[in-house]
């Protein structure tokens, strides 16, 4: 909607206010993101900045700056304050940690199994760096050990939430067809820790339908509400158990070949994604 002209203003002249407007956010938006990204961790980082420059220099501070540029994206200054702690605390094993999770996010998920490794050696009880562990597995196109460290997570977690159960479940499916069981019980776990959770349901529907269970998949369809029946991504899932359970000969080869094509498409989005 076009904004009247106010007193005193011809078109023209308001026009051109609505003109300048618009060009004043096309140049903003064309700016790179990192000029407006995470300006609260710049201060941070600058208030620990003037704490390390006036002389106050442990591994406390330099890990916890190191993490602040981690979460800035600022990579190499991350990793310089990790190296920069360990000389200060060799026997520190919280910088594996750190160092783990900075190799991970930066793309060398081999040093940062490396550092997770280590790290858990000491804290085995540490439920995040068993999932950051977990990552850096699927990343390395290891997913039988990615699943034992998810469920590691699981164990070690007070409180797993549903995403840990889809990780395990995903990893599990990703080691092939002869580990579907193995993510079938993961996700019934997972539901019975939280009752109707969509997602888990959702791959446990796959699941069933791409093992050619159709009876399991209603049971999964019939915890469903209602109010989400409708959602192309659960009419299509209920269509394909129908099809599952009703149809004959060709037809149903072919619904079950489409099931088991949609459960593989979703552990490569998984893999490629992660």
């Amino acid at each position: 909607m076009h904004q009247k002209p106010r007193e005193g203003e011809t078109a023209g002249y308001s026009r051109l206010r609505r003109l300048a407007g618009l060009a004043a956010l096309i140049f903003l938006a064309a700016l790179p993101a990192s000029g407006f990204c995470h300006p609260d961790l710049t201060a941070q980082i600058e208030l620990l900045d003037e704490r390390i420059q006036a002389g106050e220099v442990n591994a406390e501070l330099l890990m916890k700056r190191g993490d602040l540029y981690r979460r800035h994206q600022d990579f190499p200054a991350s990793a310089r304050d990790f190296e920069a702690a360990r000389e200060l605390s060799p026997d520190n094993s919280l910088i594996d940690f750190y160092q783990g999770r900075l190799q991970l996010e930066s793309g060398h998920p081999g040093k940062a199994e490396h550092h997770l490794a280590l790290y858990l050696e000491s804290n085995p009880r540490h439920a995040k760096a068993w999932m950051l562990r977990g990552e850096a597995n699927i990343q390395l196109g290891m997913p039988k050990a990615a699943a034992e460290y998810f469920d590691q997570a699981i164990q070690t977690a007070e409180s797993p939430s549903p995403g840990l159960y889809r990780l395990l479940i995903l990893s599990r499916l990703a080691m092939g067809e002869s580990a579907w069981g193995a993510a079938a019980d993961a996700t019934d776990t997972g539901l019975a820790r939280f009752g109707a959770e969509v997602t888990l349901l959702g791959l446990g529907t796959d699941i069933a339908l791409a093992r050619n269970q159709p009876m399991h998949a209603r049971r999964y369809l019939a915890r469903l509400p209602l109010a989400l029946q409708n959602m192309p991504q659960w009419d299509s899932r209920i269509r394909s158990t129908d099809c599952a359970t009703l149809a004959k000969g060709q037809e149903q080869a072919l619904c079950l070949q489409l099931a088991r094509e949609n459960l593989g498409n979703q552990v490569q989005v998984f893999l490629t994604d992660l």
